[in-house]
């Protein structure tokens, strides 16, 4: 006499949940590290467009040590380093929508531009960031003595 085989049917698909939730963590892994690779890219093209703003403000802020004995000057040298910043981020249009703030340093040669520009990020809604990132970075020119 053989014993018939039975089957354990309450075994049956209990490894669908198990993938799909392997599957889950996996994309959000793997979303975390685009979200976040973005994110430090962006940083970094926002702080190069800084850079490169402060530079070409560089030339005009030249006549901020030359304004400060003057006194009055201060503000038209501030005026044509925000026009040579404005046409120096005018060339892209991506990076129009930038918000630079300057601020003359005390000894008037020396001018910080404070930089900001909120962008959005892939996968951003899935960690709470529908609204995007706000980057924030700083740089400054010393104008050359001349």
């Amino acid at each position: 006499m053989t014993v018939p085989r039975t089957r354990r049917w309450d075994d049956r698909g209990s490894t669908v949940p198990l993938i799909l939730g392997f599957f889950l963590v996996a994309l959000l892994v793997v979303g975390g590290a685009v979200a976040g690779g973005q994110a430090y890219v962006h940083q970094r093209a926002l702080q190069q467009a800084c850079d490169g703003a402060a530079a070409a403000a560089g030339a005009a802020a030249v006549g901020l040590d030359r304004a400060s004995s003057v006194g009055d000057g201060d503000f038209a040298a501030i005026s044509g380093a925000d026009r040579a910043i404005a046409s120096y981020l005018g060339r892209d249009a991506e990076r129009r929508d930038i918000d630079i703030r300057t601020a003359p340093g005390q000894d008037g040669t020396l001018l910080t531009l404070r930089c900001e520009e909120t962008r959005e990020i892939p996968f951003g809604a899935m960690f709470g960031l529908g609204g995007g990132i706000r980057h924030r970075v700083v740089s400054s020119v010393r104008a050359p003595l001349g």
